[in-house]
């Protein structure tokens, strides 16, 4: 699959997971505001996180095909901002719904919610399933890295409580047993720290992506490796990476023969894009600078004459 297409094949991919999840919300949202389940309303914001991760997901992805190019500065990362701002509002939802939820608790819950709530949490379930089955498959196919947020469950666990939570309530007013009622407030409590977590994840984050190095000692490893068996590369100075993204923009610089051409040395930056862009799916472009080696060190050359241009001139 050429870049360009894998690039479009992402973007699409986190749109469609971004819509599921933005629906998911509402409608838990609306569920838990017509059954007055807190359980519920707290479920409703942890899929509003998942949304905000995967807002900030798609917002890098589409910045990384539409520029690949731009440096990695804060004020150009608006998909940090955006997070900066989602977990923000996560952490005041996710407090509040907490203290609503501790509220009725000290009160003494008079009702539980219908069963309307604990359909809609089933539901959500495999729904919320479905959408990380497919982002992965989709995201395995064009090559992407790893999302670590992605990779934490805990939106099932926050649903299975609240499914627990709910289905309690609902029970007790089946039996008449007016102490389980507070089963639906508690789950809230529950999924409300859930909530405030996986805010401060967002932002920090966010307050890293600028920071971070983004290529582990193995993965440089072998992209360096990689970089030397490109033909008319003499060593490596340097390789650097940065996200844009799931995926890297890669800086290489290299050394090469200094008697050789201009046109040979862009020859050889082209080669090395392409073994990394081809070798390493997740790898979406390569920036070579071409350097001379050493001009003292003996190297031959196949032009005899000095009619082309060469890098010492």
């Amino acid at each position: 699959m050429a870049m360009e297409q894998r690039s479009v094949s992402a973007e699409r991919g986190s749109l469609v997971s971004l819509w599921g999840l933005l629906g998911l919300c509402v409608l838990k949202g609306a569920a838990g505001w017509v059954t007055g389940s807190k359980a519920l309303l707290a479920d409703a914001c942890q899929s509003a996180a998942d949304c905000a991760g995967t807002m900030t997901s798609y917002l890098g992805i589409r910045r990384a095909r539409m520029n690949p190019n731009a440096s990695n500065r804060a004020k150009q990362h608006p998909e940090a901002v955006a997070a900066m701002l989602l977990s923000a509002v996560l952490l005041v939802a996710g407090i509040e719904i907490g203290v609503s939820s501790v509220r009725s608790l000290a009160n003494g819950p008079d009702k539980a919610p219908g069963v309307g709530a604990v359909v809609v949490i089933a539901a959500g379930i495999g729904i919320r399933e479905g959408l990380v089955r497919y982002k992965r498959s989709r995201d395995s196919r064009c090559g992407m890295r790893g999302d670590p947020l992605a990779d934490n469950r805990s939106d099932i666990f926050a649903s299975l409580t609240a499914l627990v939570g709910t289905s309690g309530a609902v029970v007790g007013e089946m039996y008449d047993k007016p102490f389980l009622y507070a089963l639906d407030p508690a789950a809230g409590v529950v999924i409300s720290a859930f909530v405030v977590r996986m805010g401060y994840r967002l932002t920090a984050g966010a307050l890293r992506a600028t920071e971070r190095s983004v290529l582990e000692e193995s993965d440089a490893q072998t992209i360096l490796e990689a970089v030397q068996r490109v033909d008319g590369v003499v060593a490596v100075d340097e390789v650097k990476a940065r996200e844009q993204g799931h995926y890297l923009v890669v800086d290489v610089i290299v050394r090469v023969n200094p008697r050789m051409s201009v046109f040979e040395g862009q020859d050889v930056a082209i080669r090395v894009r392409r073994q990394l862009t081809k070798r390493f799916l997740h790898v979406m472009d390569v920036i070579v600078n071409v350097q001379p080696y050493d001009p003292g060190f003996p190297y031959k050359t196949n032009h005899q004459d000095e009619e082309l241009s060469t890098l010492l001139q």
